[in-house]
């Protein structure tokens, strides 16, 4: 039976109860998620009526032992169905464990021959614990000797999780039985190598190997790499920065060729036509030039014009016509 125990991962220890002496002895049991337990029976009568076993006093399945060592059995919690198998003699193995699965199991063995039996477990189910962490304290470096803490932790905290600390190196071998560990080592001593052990009733895990030395000196190939990867990024930058400054002057100096070149049109082009009445602007169709015909004074004659009266001023027939104004005359050829 119990190299049955051992296959599924079960781990359990008899502790004293303080109950009445026929509940037996209280057996406290321990299970990895995901793994199986089997609730171990000790059955003294050789005729059983029935064995029924519940978890925080909810029945789970009712056994009833039939003749040539069969059992007929009533699972109550449809849920577990598929979880629950019944080895040998009644006994209960729940596999697939979940953390819910924590709790106080019992069995109640009843026969006709002897009053009835209670025998009651305690279940904790635990997860396996994953690599722990190491976290560095306020370091002090003081002619030539190094002090500080390593503390140690899990990132999602587990139950019922105890920490240890390895120290290995030809200075030390201990071990010390707490989280936090105090350093202290100086300039020229041997180094030393400090491992973190968590444990909880199920599983344990180490960290990754501390140096001493490099812990109080620093890695110098670690430094050379990040200030490597910060020159690098630093060169990366300012390229990014001189191509933009780059664009942006390309930007303007097309534009200022751009403005040059319309003041240019615009100085060379009248931006108006000179019809009467309209200011308004034009800056790319040119206006026609009106030249006024020189006039051939040997072939020209000139006719009296009538001025109205109204006028005020009367105008000098030789003058030069006015395109502008409304009068006509006439030119003989």
């Amino acid at each position: 039976s119990f190299g049955e125990d051992l296959e599924s991962t079960l781990i359990y220890r008899f502790v004293v109860s303080t109950g009445p002496a026929a509940s037996g002895a209280l057996k406290e049991l321990v299970g990895a998620i995901g793994g199986s337990v089997t609730f171990p029976l000790n059955i003294k009568e050789k005729q059983v009526d029935s064995i029924i076993w519940s978890i925080n006093t909810t029945v789970l399945v009712i056994i009833q032992p039939v003749e040539n060592e069969q059992l007929n059995v009533i699972v109550t919690q449809n849920s577990n169905k598929e979880r629950m198998e019944f080895p040998r003699g009644g006994e209960l193995k729940l596999s697939k464990l979940k953390k819910s699965d924590s709790g106080v199991y019992s069995a109640q063995i009843h026969s006709s021959s002897s009053p009835t039996i209670t025998q009651e477990y305690v279940l904790r189910v635990y997860e396996h614990l994953p690599k722990p962490k190491v976290i560095l304290g306020l370091q002090s470096s003081k002619n030539g000797s190094c002090t500080t803490n390593l503390t140690c932790f899990m990132e999602h905290k587990g139950e019922d999780v105890t920490y240890s600390w390895k120290v290995l190196g030809e200075a030390a071998n201990e071990t010390y039985d707490d989280s936090i560990l105090p350093v202290s080592w100086r300039l020229g001593d041997k180094d030393m190598t400090f491992i973190c052990i968590a444990r909880n009733p199920i599983s344990s895990n180490f960290s990754s190997p501390i140096l001493v030395r490099k812990l109080c000196e620093g890695d110098p190939d670690s430094s050379m790499v990040l200030l490597c990867s910060l020159m690098m990024l630093m060169l990366l930058i300012v390229l990014v920065l001189g191509l933009v400054l780059l664009s942006m002057r390309k930007e303007r100096i097309g534009e200022f060729i751009k403005e040059k070149k319309r003041m240019d049109i615009d100085q060379e082009i009248p931006n108006f036509c000179p019809n009467s009445g309209e200011t308004t602007e034009y800056d790319t169709i040119p206006c026609a030039e009106k030249s006024i015909p020189k006039e051939d004074l040997a072939n020209t004659l000139y006719s009296t014009v009538q001025i109205p009266k109204k006028m005020e001023e009367p105008y000098a027939l030789t003058t030069t016509p006015d395109t502008s104004k409304t009068f006509s005359y006439e030119n003989v050829i």
